[in-house]
């Protein structure tokens, strides 16, 4: 048990007391096991208690866990099996942290282990007793230290695209951070990060992506909360017209340009017109703006213009009609930010380009 996990045993405790003592009559006994000839069965679980309403009595085994990520509920309910089998005895197992997710919970009844949560939800099963409550959201988003900062962080992100964008491949750490650009110890926080959310796998070859669409659901909250401004302008010309001059211009100066949200998804994904375009340009706005004859306004503006937050949004362009496109993965994370339709054409864009043999993200 680890520093962060010894300090939550108390609300762990705490929070399976409230939740108990909804059951009529029953009467907790904590750490039974302290109190009987296998002292060495208490050592193997973070605690016990016994729930006796006069007529039953079961013992709950409980093991903390510091976050709920499949990963770790795995290793927990690996290590309550061991219990099990070590005590011979039909005692109910339990796993409790900070937040369980829905992937979590359903690890959990997959096991036949219970699980509660911090934020009240639960499901326990013993005896005669079941009690099941869902839907409390999380109450440590805010105040936890999220993943978002090392898994998506803009060089953290380069890792993610290369693993994204070539997902039959397994990498090292080394070719891994060579293709990227990032350092190894980079590569080897996200590694970690995607292991622990089992969104990833490692194999004798390396590290091989195998739930990418999680991930990409996942990234794209975190995406769509971020807020960029762009340079806004206005043009009389028709936009294929504007996104040709800005193309040509960025091609000729061997500069960084391309095509996203709806006008990058019309590309890749034709389903609906689209009266605004937004473009990546590596350079001052202004300059691109003066070569394609520009207007700069705020009310009216048909023409957005994005500094990228890191060379990443580059990566894996694609070309139609001579204008250069963001990748599938990249157009996916920046139409959650668009609200004219950008949620309906991400939709689009999941089941005809991204995952064409899969559901729909939403």
């Amino acid at each position: 048990m680890d520093n962060i996990e010894n300090e939550q045993l108390k609300p762990a405790r705490d929070v399976l007391a409230d939740i108990l003592k909804t059951m009529p009559n029953a009467k907790l006994t904590w750490d039974p096991y302290t109190r009987t000839n296998q002292p060495e069965l208490a050592r193997m679980a973070d605690f016990t208690v016994t729930v006796d309403n006069g007529n039953y009595s079961h013992t709950l085994v409980v093991e903390v866990v510091s976050q709920g990520h499949p990963r770790q509920l795995r290793d927990a309910i690996n290590k309550l099996l061991r219990f099990r089998n070590k005590a011979n005895r039909p005692d109910y197992l339990v796993v409790a942290a900070p937040f369980i997710t829905a992937e979590g919970a359903a690890l959990c009844h997959e096991d036949g282990i219970g699980y509660y949560d911090f934020a009240g939800n639960c499901r326990l099963t013993f005896g005669n007793y079941f009690i099941e409550r869902i839907g409390s959201p999380n109450p440590f988003r805010k105040t936890q230290s999220p993943a978002a900062p090392y898994l998506y962080g803009p060089k953290s992100e380069r890792v993610l695209r290369i693993l994204f964008g070539e997902q039959d491949r397994t990498w090292k750490v080394v070719p891994l951070a060579d293709e990227a650009h990032v350092s190894t110890g980079t590569v080897s926080i996200v590694r970690n990060l995607l292991l622990e959310r089992e969104w990833a796998r490692e194999t004798d070859d390396g590290l091989k992506l195998t739930q990418p669409g999680k991930l990409l659901k996942d990234w794209a909250v975190v995406w769509g909360r971020r807020r960029q401004i762009p340079r806004t302008y206005f043009t009389l010309l028709t936009l294929a017209d504007v996104e040709a001059k800005m193309a040509d211009y960025a091609q000729r100066h061997a500069r960084p340009f391309a095509l996203t949200g709806t006008a990058g998804a019309w590309r890749r994904a034709p389903m609906t017109r689209y009266n605004r375009t937004q473009v990546y340009w590596d350079g001052d706005p202004a300059e691109l703006a003066n070569a394609a004859d520009l207007k700069s306004a705020d009310a009216g503006a048909n023409v957005h213009i994005f500094e990228p937050r890191d060379e990443g949004v580059f990566l894996h362009l694609e070309k139609f009609d001579g204008v250069p496109v963001v990748s599938p993965l990249q157009l996916y994370l920046d139409l959650q930010r668009d609200p004219a339709r950008g949620e309906e054409a991400a939709d689009h864009l999941w089941t005809t380009v991204l995952f064409p043999d899969h559901a729909p993200a939403h």
